[in-house]
């Protein structure tokens, strides 16, 4: 079997010593499913269904995208590959291809494009630069030598490679494990403030609630019109005021013995004020760190709540480092 790999970088991160030199660390590997669109129509009709201008795309070239209900509600999160002048490559997280797939179709009657899913992988990297990206993915590719590849393509926040080998996932962990993949997965993709599918991204969410940077990642204001444009543009034009948004946390104990929060739901006066998806103690800062979501409450958003011997902070995404270094409780 093909198994195909998509190395995408997230931006500024927690930076490991590889091989000598400062470059990106690997935050995290996941499965995923891979979706195939062919055909003489395929860069006209995926431009209608995604949120990024698939036209425009040079071959080899690789982007973010969402694809969504006519609603405006989320399918998946989309890493879009252009293979070729009709042939594109479609990643999504593990156990969305069908849907995906059949939400292409749900539009396609008679557009000369054919969808086929497979399985894949998908390695996420952080790094301050295109450059460091670029490097790590090919530290990545030798730890895979021998199965193929084509190059690493610099396209911005994302990097993307194509591998074909037999291997399994838990055999793509190992040979990457040099590259300290499992060991700070977690706290490296919190401290990034980037979300996960099925726990801060899950199927039929609005998706504005990731916030502006999310959603300029990952769609084109300047393209035509797409399958459920309409929220996402009224959404950004009014600032993102949304009902709850994604955020990064850190929580506080009083007692310097304690890591553990008890339950994600923290509440003031009954209604919801925090949610937190994603929670890991910061051993080197001595707290603990979050994802998850503020919610509205009275018209405001309230920074920080009190419960028990804890105190949670919100803060601004991907500013987690230097919160932790100069916060004052």
């Amino acid at each position: 079997m093909g198994y195909r790999y998509f190395f995408t970088s997230i931006g500024q991160n927690v930076n490991e010593k590889i091989g000598g030199e400062a470059m990106g660390s690997v935050v995290w590997i996941e499965e995923a499913d891979v979706t195939t669109a062919v055909g003489d129509q395929a860069g006209w009709y995926l431009n209608g269904q995604l949120s990024v201008n698939v036209e425009s795309m040079d071959i080899g070239r690789a982007s973010r995208a969402l694809l969504l209900q006519p609603d405006g509600s989320l399918v998946a999160p989309i890493g879009l590959h252009r293979l070729a002048e009709k042939e594109f490559r479609l990643f999504s997280p593990l156990g969305t291809g069908i849907e995906v797939q059949k939400r292409l179709e749900r539009f396609r009657l008679r557009s000369r494009v054919n969808f086929d899913c497979t399985s894949g992988c998908v390695v996420h990297l952080s790094a301050k630069g295109a450059n460091e990206i670029a490097g790590l993915s090919l530290l990545a590719e030798d730890r895979l030598e021998g199965v193929g590849s084509t190059a690493v393509h610099d396209v911005g926040e994302l990097a993307a490679s194509e591998l074909y080998s037999a291997l399994e996932f838990d055999e793509v962990r190992n040979l990457l494990s040099d590259l300290n993949v499992p060991s700070h997965s977690m706290l490296s993709r919190i401290m990034g403030g980037q979300p996960e599918w099925g726990f801060e991204i899950t199927a039929g969410m609005n998706p504005t609630e990731l916030g502006e940077s999310y959603i300029r990642s990952s769609a084109d204001f300047q393209k035509g019109c797409y399958t459920g444009q309409e929220l996402i543009e009224r959404v950004d034009s009014r600032g993102y005021n949304t009902p709850k948004h994604l955020s990064n946390f850190v929580v506080n104990f009083s007692d310097s013995d304690s890591s553990k929060i008890e339950g994600m739901l923290f509440e003031s006066g009954g209604k919801p004020v925090f949610t937190l998806t994603s929670y890991q103690f910061h051993d080197s800062a001595n707290c603990g760190v979050a994802l998850g979501f503020v919610h509205r409450l009275a018209g405001e958003f309230l920074p920080r709540l009190q419960i028990g011997d804890f105190e949670i902070r919100s803060v601004k995404l991907g500013h987690l480092h230097n919160t932790i270094r100069h916060i004052n409780f």
